[in-house]
């Protein structure tokens, strides 16, 4: 919670035990002596405006995009777990329903488990805000602390048009004033975090170390924007110096917090790995990420049969443990893995598929540190033939390396929008096995209802890709 924040709650909280101290009579003496106490969760919003105050700012915005993908989200899941879910990457093995919903791809404009991850996203956007009104006041060097910030306004933004339909409003309430935002589609919305990724680079020009770190996780994350946009001919000249070795990480501590991956998985089986294969059957165009035994995705357990690892959350599904992330492992927003990826893809687009090969074997060559585990090095894939097995190799690649990172549900809404694949094509498609029905059809997480408090939002635009 940002000290903003947490001042406005407060004030709310006094307001409303005021109004009933006065109805109270001749009761009132004895509540308002007892409420005039000191209470040291109450921060003066003077507080805020010192440099002091700019920096706890700036603290709160990081702990808002760590709890964006693996920071927060305790049996709920986060914005990567979600979005995991609704792809191939997890599976339910819950009792909440709003998590089999996703799971099955069929989503309510009502789930509140959802509802939580857009929260996030919308949160952290405000504290951003917040952090850069606040360190241009009164902490304004370095200017990196403030590219930092846009930095993480940037990802948020980019977030809410991976994942959420076309329709996105974008408001603003880090001065405590509520401005609404109209309905944006999701191109609006990412060239609205294009804009901001600049921002953030224009302000991270110095050549010290803290500078170039954020540098570089902004180049990554502008090159992600320019491949959702298609703005293939960009993205070299973006990437190209970025470190392979370089990651942006979120670090976890018993005491700060845990790796919701390992929190959602490890510790309370309510979610287990995907995998192409079920109790139900096949599920086409799902990973493999189980049955595979892919050295970059270390489980234990399988998906059918008698799982070694037993039962998950519900007492029915197998149990798949992943064992990429511990409980306190970092785990990397932005890596130089990926700027290497979107480098093979350009290449992918060009139809040069010896290039792209070049860049995915060197990745499969050398030891890439993956959260827990250092990966082996693995053996060369041969150069596919046509168009279509270069995509489907790419793709598959790039989801064995970006595992649960929140990479996968924009990948495949792309694979449909700028590679010409249908919904049938792409998405898992057969029985859900906890209701013997066919796999919804939802591609993206609708807006939900609670936006429409929002004068200017009447619902999704639509449901597209």
């Amino acid at each position: 919670m940002t000290i903003k924040t947490r001042f406005t709650r407060e004030m709310r909280r006094a307001s409303v035990a005021g109004l009933a101290i006065l109805a109270l009579g001749a009761c009132s003496e004895l509540r308002e002596d007892l409420l005039a106490a000191d209470d040291p969760d109450v921060i003066s919003p003077d507080a805020v405006k010192s440099a002091a105050g700019a920096e706890a700012q700036r603290t709160g915005a990081l702990s808002r995009l760590r709890d964006i993908g693996p920071g927060g989200g305790g049996s709920n899941g986060t914005v990567w777990t979600q979005a995991g879910l609704l792809v191939d990457e997890w599976k339910s093995s819950n009792t909440f329903s709003q998590h089999n919903d996703t799971d099955e791809r069929k989503n309510q404009d009502n789930n509140s488990v959802a509802l939580a991850m857009l929260r996030s996203l919308y949160r952290a956007r405000t504290s951003s805000y917040e952090a850069i009104n606040g360190l241009r006041e009164f902490k304004p060097t370095p200017a990196s602390s403030v590219g930092q910030m846009y930095l993480i306004l940037a990802y948020a933004e980019m977030s809410l048009a991976e994942n959420f339909c076309n329709g996105i409003p974008l408001g603003d309430a880090s001065t405590g004033v509520i401005l609404y935002g109209p309905p944006l589609s999701n191109v609006a919305v990412y060239n609205v975090a294009l804009a901001h990724a600049d921002s953030g680079l224009a302000l991270s020009s110095a050549a010290d170390a803290a500078t170039v770190a954020i540098r570089n996780a902004l180049l990554i994350n502008k090159a992600r924007i320019l491949v959702n946009l298609g703005r293939f001919s960009d993205v070299n000249a973006v990437v190209s110096g970025v470190p392979t070795n370089y990651r942006f990480n979120a670090t976890f501590a018993v005491t700060s917090g845990d790796n919701a991956l390992w929190s959602i998985n490890t510790s309370q089986k309510r979610f287990v790995v995907g995998d192409s294969v079920d109790p139900a059957g096949r599920i086409l165009n799902a990973i493999p990420f189980v049955s595979s035994r892919d050295p970059r995705i270390p489980t234990v357990g399988t998906s059918t049969g008698t799982s070694p690892a037993g039962r998950g959350f519900d007492n029915q599904t197998n149990f798949v443990q992943q064992n990429l992330f511990g409980r306190s492992d970092p785990m990397p927003y932005l890596s130089g893995v990926d700027a290497r990826l979107y480098e093979a893809e350009v290449l992918l687009r060009a139809d040069n598929y010896t290039g792209m090969m070049t860049i995915l074997n060197a990745l499969r060559a050398a030891p890439q540190n993956l959260g827990a585990i250092t990966t082996p090095a693995m053996a060369a894939l041969p150069v596919p033939t046509t168009k279509d097995a270069a995509i489907d190799l790419y793709f598959r690649e790039k989801a064995f390396w970006t595992f649960s990172r929140g990479m996968r549900l924009p990948d495949l809404r792309r694979l449909m929008r700028q590679y010409g694949r249908t919904e049938a094509q792409v998405f898992p498609r057969g029985t859900f096995f906890k209701t013997n029905q066919p796999y919804g059809t939802d591609v993206n997480f609708p807006i939900f209802r609670e936006e429409l408090t929002n004068p200017e939002f009447t619902g999704c635009t639509d449901r597209n890709a």
